[in-house]
């Protein structure tokens, strides 16, 4: 399994620690997109070993299950970026405030008759496995998807 994140500001690094401080994906099998390559969060993500690139395409590719990791109001422009390399196999996970699973899944529909979207609340304290989750899943995410996500944010908090 491999994770990607559209994003690479604190969430992002701060689920990446906290995965590979678990044990649960090793740095390797991380990606993370930004436009800016200078960020702080993105020198911090570089030094535990996850893969980075400015391409958030080149993120869909290589991952399975896919964190949209940033503001709110961008949501609608990723969607329309990546929503045609979005496969079967991709689990798209959001992480943005007031964005619901129906407007994503309306999004991703022009692109993909049934995408499994799940939407999480997490916190910072993920960084340093302390931290606490709620998901809901999609129309289309299945029961197993819905549990390697609870996997994955599991192993930093609760």
């Amino acid at each position: 399994m491999s994770v990607g994140f559209i994003g690479a500001g604190q969430l992002a690094f701060a689920l990446a620690k906290g995965f590979t401080a678990a044990g649960v994906l090793a740095a390797h099998k991380i990606m993370a997109s930004s436009p800016d390559m200078d960020q702080a969060t993105v020198s911090a993500l570089r030094k535990i070993g996850v893969n980075l690139t400015p391409h958030n395409k080149e993120t869909v590719r290589h991952s399975d299950v896919l964190f949209l990791a940033v503001k709110p109001h961008i949501i609608p422009f990723i969607l329309d970026e990546i929503g045609a390399n979005i496969e079967d196999r991709h689990i798209v996970v959001s992480c943005a405030a007031g964005v619901t699973i129906n407007s994503i899944e309306k999004k991703l529909t022009a692109f993909q008759p049934a995408p499994k979207v799940i939407r999480c609340m997490t916190n910072t304290p993920v960084v340093v496995r302390e931290g606490v989750t709620v998901y809901a899943t999609g129309t289309h995410a299945q029961v197993e998807d819905g549990r390697l996500v609870e996997q994955l944010m599991g192993s930093v908090g609760f």
